[in-house]
């Protein structure tokens, strides 16, 4: 199962340009298993579950929420039971393991007082907002954390939807992290789907911006916390340092698929595709032929696609090191030639940096600049020139 969490955080460096801003980040919570921020919380919710040897779930809460729970039960082969209320057929579409409570001639309740009848009635209940506050608390905790450990320098504002839990969560964690280092807090600005006062125009230009320039996938309505973020721009009450937009279920275009054998994609393809991506600067067949079976076997290979084309090639090898040098390698990355400019291989290497838990080194070329330039923006520093031993004999 892809791993919940440790969603990346994008450098929209496109935006940037047309913008004007330093840095600009976008946390793209859709890359979570099941498309939303509500994973973190749904795995929590099963694992505790789970611990309390429980078969059966009752839950109700937003379409987000709902199909992360619905695809965490599966997996433990919990199962659940929808309140289903009147226009909400989508939820008999959630999974085969769900049973739905009927109230469908009823209107979904705007409190928590009808879910309180049921407490007694049921072991285990899941209604969101209502309980698993804790678990709550620390699922959106992760969100704030893993924002403030990618970030170079500390954000001066954050932008998100609207969620109490999730509010205090995200202030906590900065809070925590900013009160060790004396750094102020960001500015926390939060935005509701359906109460906001920004216009049709400027939602529209926020989702063509991150999705022309920065080739996302997202609904327009996921756009709400980047037209924020552009509202206070225009109104001169940001400045252009370092900002944060957490989008909830936005992902990028770009499918970056960890390779489990080569069943999935033949050696001899691969090799043929780090021969073609890196062009002069690939290794001999036998040494690219070493470095995957290491990868493989020890380390990882990842593959770029868009549409099932492979675009992109990262293999990564094991070093065999705990703290002398890094331990991992990143022995190749390659892009399609005509996907040049499209992002594939910063996303190939943030995934490594995130996979490796940034215990990752890389050789370049002292001729490739084009390459060393974007590995120093990715925080990649020269340490040393390799020199390798050639007998002459």
């Amino acid at each position: 199962m892809k791993n919940i969490g440790k969603t990346p955080l994008l450098r929209a460096r496109n935006i940037e340009k047309h913008l004007g801003f330093k840095r600009l980040y976008i946390k793209l919570e859709g890359a979570n298993p099941s498309g939303s921020k509500h994973d973190r919380l749904a795995q929590k919710i099963v694992y505790s579950a789970v611990a309390k040897d429980v078969s059966s779930i009752v839950a109700d809460g937003s379409k987000p929420f709902l199909k992360a729970l619905a695809f965490y039960t599966s997996k433990y082969d919990i199962q659940c039971h929808f309140f289903q209320f009147r226009n909400q057929k989508w939820k008999s579409k959630l999974g085969n393991h769900i049973e739905l409570i009927d109230y469908k001639k009823k209107n979904r309740p705007s409190g928590y007082s009808f879910y309180r009848k049921f407490e007694d009635q049921y072991d285990f209940m899941a209604i969101e907002g209502m309980n698993h506050q804790g678990l709550a608390h620390l699922a959106y905790m992760e969100v704030g954390t893993e924002i403030i450990q990618k970030m170079k320098s500390p954000a001066d504002s954050v932008f998100f939807t609207h969620q109490e839990d999730y509010q205090n969560s995200l202030y906590n964690a900065f809070l925590m992290e900013y009160l060790e280092s004396n750094q102020p807090l960001p500015s926390f600005y939060h935005v509701s789907y359906d109460q906001h006062d920004l216009s049709d125009e400027i939602i529209s230009e926020a989702h063509k911006l991150l999705s022309r320039l920065e080739h996302l996938k997202l609904k327009k309505k996921e756009a709400i916390p980047f037209a924020k973020l552009l509202q206070a721009y225009r109104n001169q009450s940001l400045n252009k340092g370092h900002h944060v937009v957490i989008i909830d279920q936005a992902r990028t275009r770009v499918n970056i698929e960890k390779l489990n054998s080569f069943d999935q994609i033949s050696k001899d393809q691969l090799l043929s595709y780090v021969d073609h991506y890196l062009d002069r600067y690939a290794d001999s067949e036998i040494e690219a032929k070493d470095a995957l079976e290491n990868a493989m076997n020890h380390g990882f290979i990842l593959i770029a696609s868009r549409e099932d084309e492979v675009d992109g090639v990262c293999v990564v090898v094991d070093t065999g090191f705990d703290h002398f040098i890094p331990s991992y390698h990143l022995a190749y990355i390659g892009t399609n030639p005509n996907s040049k400019g499209r992002g594939l291989g910063t996303e190939l290497i943030e995934r490594a940096v995130d996979l490796t838990d940034g215990s990752l080194s890389l050789h370049v070329d002292l001729d490739n600049y084009r390459a060393k330039k974007l590995y120093e923006k990715m925080g990649f520093k020269h340490v040393y020139n390799r020199m390798i031993f050639q007998n002459e004999d």
